[in-house]
């Protein structure tokens, strides 16, 4: 017995992987969730870009999103992650590897961004919170 706490997954069935509460329904879902909806608070229409999109809690987040209505960027790096983030319904993707993140945002979001959620850190975030936001994103 490991406590209150901890409960044993659901039967999900035969066409549902266990991996499932692990992922979506585990740490990095929640993650998800609750950085997006509580932190970030989308509103339909605006726009959201996404670093590390391919990633466990990225991936989410961008369904997410496109749930709530936003029009939704991904970054990635490889064709194959980007191939996949469109199959996930994501708006634009790009390859960090093969284009700036400026450069992709005046392509795909030229007014700016209204809410980005964060997964790498460093000169990407730095490129898009010194001149790609607008006024008021989060």
């Amino acid at each position: 017995r490991f406590g209150p706490l901890v409960r044993k997954l659901p039967n999900f069935g035969a066409d549902i992987p266990i991996s499932l509460g692990l992922g979506t329904l585990g740490m990095p879902g929640m993650t998800a969730y609750f950085g997006l909806l509580d932190r970030g608070q989308p509103k339909a229409g605006e726009t959201v870009l996404v670093s590390g999109a391919a990633g466990a809690v990225g991936s989410v987040v961008g369904q997410i999103a496109k749930i709530k209505g936003c029009k939704v960027i991904g970054s990635a790096g490889t064709k194959v992650k980007c191939d996949w983030l469109k199959e996930l319904g994501f708006d634009h993707v790009f390859n960090y590897k093969e284009r700036t993140v400026d450069d992709a945002l005046k392509e795909f979001a030229p007014k700016g961004v209204d809410l980005y959620y964060d997964n790498v850190g460093g000169d990407f975030s730095y490129a898009v919170l010194e001149k790609n936001m607008k006024f008021g994103g989060r």
